[in-house]
């Protein structure tokens, strides 16, 4: 297993913290993490695909320890904190993998700044930005938590929402807590280390979501000039919203992961290991990879 370089990088307003995993001579993959506001480093992901790729995973902005005063969460601060990464590693382009809220993200750098991009993996992505999507994805998750949440833990997450809401760093991390908790019922995951918890704060998670429900729909994409992949579990926290996705990718590639909710990595392996390996073992032929669908 590679040794980890860490980073800290000044971007606009917000201080990006992350780690790099070398791999000579072989193309970069930055991984997204979901949220907004909740670090992952994604890491049976990044262990598997470091063999082969150059990793990097970072801490998106506002999520550490230490929050920035004045940091600011607009669309295209997200996008320039991925464009200043690439500029410290000297990337003039790389592979973008995006889980849940970070497959929106990944989509919306996608769009901005195409050039860059060598190939999109979109994971149980969140399916849009403006007021009717958005609204419609966040609704699938808050019933998938209902059913899955006991009477008390159901109480105990409105009233962390609430507080979380009103600006509650705290609240945040026992919501997410129990969010996470509730994803991997019915799997055999350990519930999530405090050093992950941390790491929230309310500030990414309200002021992102306020972005992105004012935003317009996305476009479709259409064609790319990189191949693209979509994946959802079919036990996954979105529903219908996806849709959405599917319809602006439409030359993309779907997969549904068998035995699997919203966290493919943690919940089914052996079959994400597959994908993986069928999705990037023939990129180095791109138009072969781009034109099998």
């Amino acid at each position: 297993m590679n040794t980890p370089d860490t980073f800290t990088i000044q971007s606009g307003n917000a201080d990006i913290s992350g780690k790099v995993y070398p791999c000579q001579g072989k193309d970069t993959i930055l991984l997204l993490h979901g949220g907004p506001g909740v670090p992952d480093e994604m890491t049976e992901v990044r262990e598997y695909l470091s063999s082969r790729m150059q990793v990097i995973t970072f801490d998106q902005r506002g999520t550490g320890k230490i929050l920035r005063k004045g940091c600011t969460f607009g669309i295209d601060d997200y996008i320039g904190d991925i464009s200043s990464i690439a500029r410290y590693f000297d990337l003039t382009d790389f592979h973008l993998m995006g889980h849940s809220w970070g497959g929106l993200y990944a989509q919306l750098y996608a769009r901005a700044c195409p050039d860059t991009v060598k190939s999109l993996f979109l994971c149980s992505p969140a399916s849009g930005t403006g007021d009717e999507v958005w609204p419609l994805t966040e609704k699938e998750v808050l019933l998938y938590n209902r059913n899955r949440a006991t009477p008390g833990e159901w109480a105990m997450m409105g009233v962390n929402s609430l507080l979380g809401i009103l600006g509650s760093n705290q609240a945040y991390r026992r919501l997410f807590r129990q969010v996470i908790i509730n994803y991997h019922k019915g799997f055999q995951v350990d519930p999530p280390e405090d050093e992950k918890l941390v790491k929230i704060n309310a500030a990414p998670i309200n002021k992102t979501r306020s972005v992105l429900k004012r935003m317009p729909s996305l476009e479709v994409f259409g064609r790319t000039a990189y191949p693209v992949i979509i994946t959802y579990g079919d036990q996954d926290a979105y529903g219908k919203s996806r849709d959405f996705v599917t319809a602006r990718f439409p030359f993309a590639r779907f997969e549904i992961i068998p035995r699997c909710g919203h966290t493919p990595w943690k919940h089914n392996l052996p079959e994400f290991r597959k994908i993986l390996d069928s999705f990037y073992l023939v990129l180095p032929n791109r138009e072969a990879a781009f034109y099998a669908n």
